[in-house]
């Protein structure tokens, strides 16, 4: 089974630098990682760098800055360097400078959709989004932060799954260990139903390193899907644990 790591970060002045993360890949037995730039990060040549070194390894998503008036010509130029395959944009921004989601589309990239306070506010957005922009990859990053504290059973969150109707969406079960201490009990039930709407062709699995925690950390949170701990079914924890991710982002790699 190739597995691929679908949300890393790396970064020198924050995180930790692509040598840790590529310990705690071979650690794991994780063969391919997503590397995406940390919030505030507009700096993209150091994940840039990595791909364009290894791109049988790695795929970059950068962060470009929307409050820039070079904001056109820099997102085109990340594209036309063939370093980045995706960009990643919190629910402020896109509401803020749609244009942005607009162009990303527009170029191909595959957009990662960070909801800090929860996506559930932001899928009519979204929906709209989509109905214009259909075949448009969207990525909803850490299962659309469902936050056990503000939405004890998730009832808003599952609003989420009238996205499904567009094929393009993916869900991504990664960031758990941010509302919910391992193992993550109290998500397996989302999960469940994320698999049943979203089917198991259109979730994959993320470490969200180094935020998990130690490499430990890393590769419990990976052997809870490998070792059939969460509610995927056997014949779908090598799609959510690679396949997934690995036609979506290195189709043209293999």
């Amino acid at each position: 089974m190739g597995i691929v790591d679908g949300y890393a970060h790396c970064a020198l002045s924050k995180y930790k630098p692509i040598e840790n993360v590529k310990a705690v890949m071979q650690s794991a037995g994780v063969h391919r990682a997503i590397l995406v730039q940390h919030l505030g990060e507009y700096d993209n040549t150091y994940i840039g760098q990595i791909v364009a070194a290894e791109p049988e390894h790695f795929a970059g998503v950068m962060i470009v800055n929307h409050e820039s008036p070079d904001m056109d010509q820099t997102l085109t130029h990340l594209v036309d360097s063939g370093q980045f395959k995706g960009i990643r944009i919190t629910t402020e921004v896109a509401k803020a400078a749609p244009q942005l989601l607009r162009l990303a589309a527009k170029l191909g990239l595959i957009i990662l959709i960070y909801a800090h306070d929860g996506i559930a506010d932001f899928v009519g957005w979204l929906d709209g989004f989509l109905a214009m922009q259909p075949n448009t990859s969207i990525v909803i990053t850490h299962m659309g932060n469902p936050d056990p504290t503000t939405d004890s059973q998730f009832e808003k969150h599952r609003s989420i799954f009238q996205l499904t109707q567009y094929p393009n969406v993916y869900y991504q079960i990664s960031g758990m260990k941010m509302f919910c201490p391992f193992p993550h009990k109290l998500y397996y039930d989302l999960i469940a139903e994320a698999l049943e709407w979203f089917g198991p062709k259109r979730l994959y699995w993320g470490s969200n390193y180094p935020v998990v925690g130690s490499d430990r950390d890393y590769i419990n949170d990976l052997q809870l899907l490998l070792g059939g701990k969460l509610p995927i079914p056997e014949e779908a924890i090598a799609m959510v644990a690679g396949e997934n991710a690995e036609k979506l982002w290195f189709s043209n790699s293999v």
